[in-house]
Formats: C-alpha cells, sequence, structure tokens
C-alpha cells in the first residue's frame, strides 16, 4: 500500500511558480496575437457583422457548457486566477499551437514530405497535436498549482475549462473560414457549422480534456510510491482521449451519417464517467505541518 493520496506540497520554489505563470500568460497572449493576425483577412471578407455574429454566437454556447458543467468545476476549488488561466491557455495559447501546428502538417502531407492525404490529417494527427496542446496547458496549471489541493476534481475542472474555451476559439475559427469560403457571411453556413461542431461537437474537447486532466490530477497527488505508475495511467488516457477525438473527427471527414451521433454520444459518456469516477475519490489531504 502506498498510503493516502496526498495534495502534493509546493512542487516548484517561488522562481519556478513565476516562470510557468510568465509561461502561461505569455504564450496566450502571443496565441492571442496569432490567432488576430490569422483572422485579418477573413475578417476583412466576411464583414465585421458576420465575424461579430459567429463569435458572439459561440460565446454563448461556450457559457452553456460552463454552466451545465459548474458543480464539478465549483467543488474542485480552484483560484480565481487558475480558472482564468486555464480558459486563456484552453482558448488562446492551445488553440494557436493546434492551428499552426495542424497547418505546418497539412503543408507536408501536400508537398509530399510526409506520406499522408490532407484528409488523413484532419482526423489522424490533428487529434493528436490539439490534444498534446491542451494537455500541456493543464500539466503548467498542475504544476504551478492552479487549486488550493490539487487532485482528479481540481485536475477535472482545469482540463474541462481548457477544453471549453479551446472549443469556443476553435469553433469560430473554422465558422468564419468556412463563411468566407462560401462568399461571405451566412446564416445557412452558421447553423450548418452549428450543428456540426456544436451539437454533433457538443461533448468533444470539454469531456477529452476533462479526462485527461482527471488522470493528471490522480497522478499529481499521489504517495511517492505510486506516481510513476499514476503517470502511466494518465498517459493511457490521453491515447484513449486522442482515439476518440480521431474516430469523432473521422466520422465528419467521412460523412459517416449516424456515427456521428456515436460521436457525440461516447464523448457524453465519457463526460459522465469521468465525473462520477472524480466525485467518488477522497478529497487530498493535506501535508502536515512541519
Amino acid at each position: 500500500m502506498t498510503g493516502p493520496d496526498r495534495a502534493p506540497g509546493r512542487v516548484l520554489n517561488r522562481s519556478g511558480s513565476i516562470a510557468i505563470l510568465v509561461t502561461i500568460i505569455l504564450l496566450s497572449l502571443l496565441g492571442a496575437w496569432g490567432l488576430f493576425q490569422d483572422l485579418r483577412p477573413t475578417l476583412a471578407g466576411i464583414g465585421l457583422a458576420w465575424f461579430a455574429v459567429a463569435l458572439c454566437s459561440w460565446l454563448l454556447y461556450g457559457a452553456l457548457l460552463l454552466l451545465a458543467v459548474r458543480r464539478p468545476i465549483r467543488r474542485a476549488e480552484l483560484f480565481t486566477a487558475g480558472a482564468l488561466l486555464a480558459l486563456a491557455w484552453g482558448g488562446l495559447a492551445a488553440t494557436d499551437i493546434a492551428v499552426r501546428a495542424n497547418g505546418a502538417v497539412h503543408e507536408l502531407a501536400q508537398e509530399g514530405v510526409i506520406a499522408a492525404s490532407a484528409p488523413s490529417t484532419v482526423w489522424l494527427v490533428s487529434p493528436a497535436i490539439e490534444e498534446t496542446a491542451k494537455t500541456l496547458g493543464i500539466i503548467l496549471l498542475a504544476a504551478l498549482p492552479a487549486a488550493r489541493r490539487f487532485g482528479p476534481a481540481a485536475g477535472f475542472a482545469v482540463g474541462v475549462l481548457v477544453g471549453v474555451s479551446f472549443q469556443v476559439v476553435e469553433n469560430v475559427v473554422f465558422t468564419v473560414q468556412a463563411m468566407l469560403e462560401g462568399g461571405g457571411g451566412s446564416l445557412a453556413i452558421l447553423l450548418q457549422m452549428g450543428f456540426i461542431r456544436g451539437v454533433v461537437g457538443l461533448f468533444s474537447h470539454v469531456a477529452y480534456s476533462g479526462a485527461i486532466g482527471a488522470a493528471i490530477g490522480w497522478a499529481a497527488a499521489a504517495a511517492p510510491g505510486a506516481r510513476a505508475r499514476r503517470a502511466m495511467g494518465a498517459v493511457v488516457v490521453w491515447v484513449l482521449m486522442v482515439s476518440l477525438h480521431m474516430f469523432s473527427n473521422w466520422t465528419t471527414t467521412a460523412q459517416a451519417g449516424v456515427l456521428y451521433l456515436a460521436s457525440m454520444g461516447l464523448g457524453l459518456l465519457v463526460l459522465i464517467v469521468a465525473y462520477r469516477w472524480v466525485a467518488r475519490q477522497p478529497g487530498p489531504v493535506a501535508p502536515a505541518a512541519g
């Protein structure tokens, strides 16, 4: 037996915590600037009004998602700054990293540098890139830490926040790009993207990152003798979520009909199972004084 889970003591010294904080803020600001620069031509093509409609629609969508998962977030005892940093990382830093990495892979595929077709990069390569970008932020916030006691509940909450913000910003990007390709702003395109990315993709990033975050929190709160085993468990969860993400993307790329709903159902199942598992975990025990 390894003993009860313990909330990790200060893993980093003050300088290390400041370094992580600066890294998260800096990458989030660079991400915001990079996304703005990428969207400027699109904004000019569809007009400010349609961009505002798309942005407000997806922000409302994100607010409703956060409202649906408010209970586990409250239970996690996140610091306010930790919650804000999680939202910033998911929506700005991780999204920008994923957009640029996915773009680079697409270019390599088109130039024949790597043996992959453009469609296959969407459902095969992109999920690994996106889950890696989001998971990096969760790990940084676990090391900071972003909660009073960083265990499964805090990891789940951070993962959900990262996933929601990533999902919202990614959906805005894809929606305005679809409008540009369609010749301008269009209510039909907005509704189509709302169905594909909002209904079919409802339980996607929030579920994937929530499960990965819970596993990372479980590993972070482990007693010293169990850390390596639990870290491997977190890696397994990451692989499973990447695989589910690949399946979800494939159903969209292949226009696989009823499998759209299957991918949504699997995402919902993952979210429920992760939350119920987290709710059964004992709260981490604070280290004894001295």
